[in-house]
C-alpha cells in the first residue's frame, strides 16, 4: 500500500491494487457471501464483459455459468470447503462461451461468511477450433491414461513421450474424416464424426483396446497405467464447448471408478465431481468450521448411551440443545407403534432458569403441532409450522424414529447439524430395542429377490469385448480367421460380427458342421461344393479339427492357395471369406495330432481368443436374466428372476460349458417349476450357499506357515476329455444312489440322454440321429413314449443333471464315434457298477443298468471277455 504525505495515494487505493494484481496475473478473484448468494466484491477481469458489474447479483447468473455446470461451486458454497474447481464455462449468452478453473475457498469477509472464488482462463486442446470442429450430432471422445506413477526417473516429459506414442496408433484406427488432438498431459480430444452413438462406443472399444494392449507391455512409471474414455454428443441447441466439457467430465468420472472404461456423459457427472472434490483433502479438510456446532456435537456423543429409560436420556439432550442460543422450548419424541408422536422430553427457559415441563404447559401451538405430527403424514412431506417452531426429523437405518420440535426465542435460532441429528436418531432407535423385552436373537436378514432384468438386446456386453474388437479389425483384412474358444463362449456370434463388419451379403453366412459329415467323401463333397459357390459369402467351419486328415490337407491346400483342381483343370476359388471356430488353441490341437499342421497355418495369422463365462462374471447375471426372459417368454410362463441366493450359485459356478451350459439350465429349471422365482434347487445348483441363507465365505487361503500338501496337479497343458468328466460324474451318481440306498435305473437315463442330445444335434431329424447312434430310423421312433415318460424322474435327480450335461456336450462335440454311442456309454456304467456294487445283489445291479437281470447278465458276460 503506497502512502502520500501522512495518508493513502489518490493514485492508488487498496480495491484498484487488487484489481491491477489479480488483471495482470489473469486471474479473477470473486467474493460470495454463503447466505445471500450474492457476490459482494470483484478484482481482476473476466473474459467477457459484463455491463452491469458482478457485484449484488447471484454469482450463477453474474458468472453466466449455464445450469449443469454450477455443481461444485454450489456444493463447496454450501458446505463452506476449499475445494478445487473443474472446467467452468462462463459468459454463457455472451460473446462465446469461455473456459475457466480455480478455487474456492472459505473465508470471512468484512463481517459477513463469505467464500473466495479464484478463476483462471483455461485453453482448449491445441489446434482444436472447437466451433469450428465440432458440428452438430458430433462425437466428442477425450483420451485419457491414468495410474501413472511418478518418480526420479519418470515425470512429465516421459508422460509427454508415452502419449505421442499412444498418438501414433490411434491415427492407424481413426478414419480420415475424424480429427485427431495433440496430447495435452496425459490426454488427447478426438471427434469422431458421422457416427450414432452405438457406432461411436464401438470406435471407441477398438480405441481401448489398441491402447490397452499398448500399455500392457510399457515399464518403468506406466507399468500400471490404464486408459479410458469420455464420450459426449452435441446435441441439437448445445455449444460445442459445453460438448467437449461434457465429455472430459466423463472420463473424469470413468477414471475415478473401478471397472468402466468408456463412459458416455451424464447429467449426474458434475455431482458426482463435486462430491470427488470437497473430499479430495481426506481428514485435513480448509473448511468453514461452526465452533458452537463442533461443541454440540463433541458434547452430545460425550453423553452416556441410553439407558432403560429413555426419558432420562431424553431430558439431557433438551439440557444440552437448550444451552445454546435462540431457544425458548425443546419436545424430544418418538413414534409409538401406531405411528403417533410419543413425548420422551420437554423443557423450557423460564427467565433464566431451565427446567422440564409437562405436555400439559407447552404453548397450545406446540401441542396442536405435536398432534400433527404422525408417521404416514410426514412421510407424505413436513408440515407447515408456525413461524416460532422448527422441526427436526430422526432416521435411522430408513425409518422414521422421531423428531425434535425447536420452539426458538429469537432469530438466527440453532438448529443442530445433520451429523448431531444422526447420531440422536441413532441413539434413539438402540434405545427402543434395549427398553424391550429381550427376545430371540434376530435372524440374519435375507436380501428380498430383485426383478429379473428384462429387454436385453444383442449380445450381453462384458469383458469378450476384446474378441469383438479384434473381430471388427480383421473384417478388413480378407484372411482366413481362427476363432478358439470353449464350447459355448460365443464363437459363432463373434463370426456374424466378421461377416457383417465386412458388408457381406446378409444371407451369405455358411455355417459348414464338421461334426455332422458320416464320411470323408460326404464332408470333401459339401465343402467343396460351398469353395466355388458364389462371392462375398463368409464360410464358418465349425470344429474342422474333427475332419479327416486327408480332408483337412486338402482343405489347407486349397485355402492356402485360393485354387481348386479338378478334371477340368485349375480355377481360382470362389472370392469368400473363411473362418473356422476351434475348442483349443491351434498349437494344442496340432500336438495332439488333431488338427494338420497346414490347416492350422493357414488359420493361425490373427487368432481371436473368446474367454470362458467363468472369466467374465460381470456378465454372467445379465446373460442369466436374458435367456431366463427369452425361456419365460418362450413357454408362456410368469417368473419374475432369481432369488438371491439362486443368483449367488450362479456367480459362484465354474460354467465348463458357458452360455449353451446355462441356457441348459435355465430352460429345465423353468419346465420344472411352477413357482414366480426360480431357486437353486430349480437350477440345480448350491455351491456358493450356506443353511443361513447368507453366502458362503470363500474359504481362506493356507496359511504361509501350514505344511504344504502334496501336489497332486495334472501335468501342464492336460485337460481331462468329456468322456472322462462323464466316467466320474457317472461314478459320483452312482455312489450317492449307493449311500441313500435310492437306486435310479441310471443306465436307462443314459440312454434316453444319448437319444435325446442325439435328436438335438442333428435338429430333430430322426434319420439323422439315426445315423449318429448307428442304429434303425424306426427305433427312435420307439423308444420316444419311454424316454418321455422318464423325463420328469430325470429332470427332478439333482445328482443326475452333471452327468446330462456332460451327454449333450460328447455328443454335441464329437464326430459319429466307430462304435455306437450307446455302447460305448453302457460299457463305461457297466464297469462302475462292477466296482462299486459287490455289496448288492444282482437283481439291484440290474435295475441300476435299467435292464432285466438276464440282460444284465449277458452283457457282463459280454464285457469281460472283452476285457
Amino acid at each position: 500500500m503506497c502512502y502520500c504525505g501522512g495518508g493513502i495515494s489518490p493514485i492508488l487505493t487498496p480495491v484498484t491494487v487488487l484489481d491491477q494484481h489479480y488483471s495482470e496475473i489473469g486471474t479473477c478473484l470473486v467474493i460470495v457471501d454463503r447466505d445471500s448468494q450474492l457476490v459482494l466484491a470483484s478484482y481482476g477481469r473476466l473474459p467477457f464483459k459484463v455491463s452491469d458489474g458482478l457485484v449484488g447479483r447471484d454469482w450463477r447468473d453474474a458468472l453466466a455459468i449455464p445450469a449443469d455446470s454450477t455443481a461444485v461451486v454450489s456444493q463447496a458454497i454450501a458446505a463452506g470447503i476449499s475445494a478445487a474447481l473443474p472446467p467452468l464455462i462462463v459468459g454463457a449468452g455472451s460473446d462465446g462461451d469461455f473456459l475457466m478453473a480455480g478455487l474456492v475457498a472459505p473465508q470471512p469477509w468484512h463481517g459477513s461468511d463469505a467464500v473466495l472464488m479464484f478463476l483462471r482462463p483455461l485453453h482448449s486442446p491445441w489446434g482444436l477450433q472447437v466451433e469450428q470442429h465440432v458440428g452438430q450430432e458430433d462425437i466428442v471422445a477425450v483420451l485419457g491414461v491414468d495410474r501413472l506413477e511418478f518418480s526420479p526417473a519418470w515425470g512429465v516429459p516421459e508422460t509427454d513421450g508415452l502419449m505421442m506414442e499412444l498418438r501414433v496408433g490411434l491415427q492407424q484406427i481413426l478414419r480420415d474424416e475424424d480429427w485427431l488432438g495433440l496430447p495435452e498431459g496425459s490426454t488427447i480430444a478426438v471427434i469422431l464424426r458421422g457416427l450414432d452413438p452405438e457406432a461411436a462406443l464401438d470406435v471407441s472399444r477398438a480405441l481401448a483396446s489398441h491402447l490397452h494392449q499398448f500399455l500392457a507391455g510399457c515399464t518403468g512409471g506406466a507399468q500400471y497405467a490404464r486408459a479410458c474414455i469420455g464420450l459426449s454428443q452435441r446435441l441439437e441447441g448445445q455449444t460445442a464447448l459445453s460438448a467437449l466439457v461434457a465429455a472430459n467430465g466423463a472420463l473424469l468420472q470413468a477414471q475415478a471408478g473401478s471397472e468402466e472404461r468408456i463412459r458416455f456423459s451424464s447429467p449426474w457427472d458434475p455431482l458426482a465431481q463435486a462430491a470427488r472434490a470437497l473430499s479430495a483433502t481426506g481428514a485435513f479438510r480448509d473448511a468453514s468450521v461452526d465452533q458452537q456446532q463442533r461443541k454440540f456435537l463433541a458434547d452430545l456423543v460425550a453423553l452416556p448411551a441410553p439407558p432403560r429409560r429413555l426419558a432420562d436420556y431424553a431430558a439431557q439432550v433438551l439440557e444440552l440443545i437448550l444451552a445454546q442460543s435462540g431457544l425458548a422450548g425443546a419436545v424430544l419424541f418418538h413414534f409409538a407403534h401406531d405411528g403417533k408422536p410419543d413425548c420422551l422430553a420437554a423443557a423450557g427457559i423460564a427467565g433464566r432458569e431451565l427446567g422440564p415441563m409437562s405436555l400439559n404447559r407447552l404453548p397450545k401451538t406446540v401441542q396442536g403441532t405435536l398432534r400433527q405430527l404422525e408417521v404416514q403424514k410426514l412421510e407424505a412431506g413436513e408440515p407447515s409450522l408456525p413461524e416460532n417452531l422448527g422441526l427436526c426429523l430422526l432416521r435411522s437405518g430408513g425409518q422414521l424414529q422421531g423428531g425434535l420440535l425447536l420452539i426458538n426465542r429469537e432469530q438466527p435460532a440453532f438448529q443442530p447439524c445433520a451429523g448431531a441429528l444422526q447420531h440422536l436418531a441413532t441413539m434413539l432407535a438402540h434405545g427402543r430395542q434395549n427398553s424391550q423385552p429381550a427376545k430371540e436373537p434376530a435372524t440374519p436378514q435375507v436380501p428380498a429377490p430383485r426383478e429379473m432384468e428384462k429387454g436385453i438386446q444383442g449380445y450381453v456386453l462384458d469383458n469378450m469385448e476384446g474378441a469383438i474388437d479384434q473381430a471388427m479389425f480383421l473384417a478388413r483384412v480378407n484372411m482366413p480367421v481362427a476363432v478358439v474358444g470353449e464350447r459355448g463362449t460365443g464363437k459363432y456370434y463373434v463370426a456374424q460380427v466378421v461377416h457383417g463388419a465386412s458388408e457381406g451379403d446378409p444371407d451369405g453366412l455358411v455355417r459348414l458342421d464338421c461334426r455332422a459329415f458320416r464320411t470323408r467323401g460326404e464332408a470333401w463333397t459339401t465343402i467343396s461344393r460351398e469353395l466355388q459357390q458364389g462371392d462375398g459369402r463368409t464360410l464358418v467351419f465349425k470344429s474342422p479339427q474333427l475332419l479327416h486328415m486327408e480332408t483337412q490337407g486338402r482343405l489347407a491346400r486349397q485355402l492356402a492357395t485360393r485354387t481348386a483342381s479338378d478334371e477340368g483343370g485349375s480355377h481360382y476359388l470362389a472370392r469368400n471369406r473363411y473362418i473356422g471356430l476351434f475348442p483349443t488353441p491351434l498349437a494344442t490341437l496340432v500336438e495332439r495330432q488333431e488338427l494338420d499342421p497346414r490347416l492350422a497355418s493357414v488359420f493361425a495369422g490373427y487368432p481371436i481368443q473368446v474367454p470362458p463365462l467363468r472369466e467374465r462374471p460381470r456378465a454372467v447375471l445379465r446373460w442369466a436374466h436374458k435367456i431366463l426372459d427369452q425361456e419365460s417368454t418362450q413357454q408362456d410362463r410368469r417368473i419374475s428372476g432369481f432369488t438371491p441366493d439362486a443368483e449367488q450359485a450362479l456367480l459362484r459356478h465354474r460354467w465348463p460349458g458357458n452360455i449353451s451350459e446355462m441356457r441348459e439350465m435355465i430352460r429345465a429349471a423353468v419346465e420344472r417349476t411352477d413357482k414366480e422365482w426360480v431357486t437353486p434347487v430349480d437350477l440345480g445348483l448350491f455351491v456358493g450357499i450356506s443353511a443361513d441363507g447368507l453366502a458362503a465365505q470363500t474359504p481362506d487361503k493356507r496359511p504361509f506357515l501350514s505344511a504344504h500338501p502334496e501336489d497332486h496337479a495334472e501335468p501342464a497343458g492336460y485337460a481331462p476329455s468329456v468322456q472322462e468328466e462323464l466316467r466320474l460324474a457317472l461314478g459320483q451318481a452312482l455312489a450317492v444312489s449307493l449311500e441313500t440306498e435310492v437306486l435310479r435305473p441310471l443306465g436307462a437315463w443314459l440312454d434316453d440322454e444319448l437319444i435325446e442330445a442325439a435328436l438335438d444335434r442333428c435338429g430333430g431329424n430322426s434319420r439323422g440321429a439315426s445315423e449318429y447312434l448307428q442304429t434303425r430310423n424306426r427305433n427312435i421312433g420307439r423308444w420316444l413314449p419311454r424316454i418321455k415318460a422318464r423325463e420328469a424322474e430325470r429332470e427332478g435327480s439333482l445328482l443326475w443333471q452333471e452327468s446330462r450335461r456332460l451327454v449333450r456336450e460328447w455328443v454335441m462335440e464329437s464326430t459319429p464315434p466307430d462304435k455306437p454311442p450307446q455302447e460305448v456309454a453302457q460299457e463305461m456304467l457297466l464297469s462302475l457298477v462292477l466296482q462299486q456294487c459287490d455289496g448288492i445283489s444282482v437283481a439291484d445291479r440290474a435295475k441300476i443298468m435299467g435292464v432285466s437281470t438276464p440282460t444284465y447278465q449277458k452283457r457282463v458276460k459280454q464285457l469281460l471277455e472283452d476285457v
